[in-house]
């Protein structure tokens, strides 16, 4: 459980009243992970969305055999990841590493289920938040792809 205070600390939770801070505390706790520490894998059953409050984790697939795997995204203070403890799947797709120490502010979404049927407001500016996060990494890969097939490579060149 975290207080009204702790949460003002992280820039996510300020779209947010007092109110409503004091509820969403009651299913929040604030983590520390070691660097190397795996917060979630690929296909476990996601129960909560994270909000890096220090340091860096890499969202990575790995492959049968991968020591490492394939870095898509990484997030840094502020920075949300496992929403798909939001979607009707239930099941991480990535797997979450830290890169270096890091503190993580957990949201348990049953709880937080909960709290949106006291206070629909909570789920309208939550996912008010996640859809202008989700908007921006759009925006992103859409100018990366872009810059691809503007300079392509000898990989993104070949036919087929």
């Amino acid at each position: 459980m975290m207080t009204t205070d702790e949460l003002k600390g992280c820039p996510f939770f300020l779209v947010f009243g007092d109110a409503e801070l004091e509820k969403i505390g009651q299913v929040t706790e604030k983590k520390s992970y070691k660097k190397g520490d795996v917060v979630y894998k690929n296909g476990d059953s996601a129960q909560k969305f994270f909000i890096v409050s220090k340091g860096l984790v890499s969202l990575r697939e790995f492959q049968p055999g991968d020591a490492v795997g394939i870095a898509f995204e990484t997030r840094g203070p502020g920075e949300l990841f496992g929403v798909a403890s939001l979607m009707p799947t239930k099941s991480y797709t990535l797997t979450a590493v830290c890169q270096e120490d890091t503190e993580l502010y957990e949201v348990n979404v049953k709880g937080l289920d909960e709290l949106i049927q006291w206070a629909p407001s909570i789920g309208y500016i939550l996912m008010k938040e996640v859809a202008r996060i989700y908007f921006d990494r759009y925006r992103l890969c859409k100018r990366q792809l872009y810059q691809m097939v503007k300079t392509p490579t000898l990989i993104t060149a070949l036919p087929g």
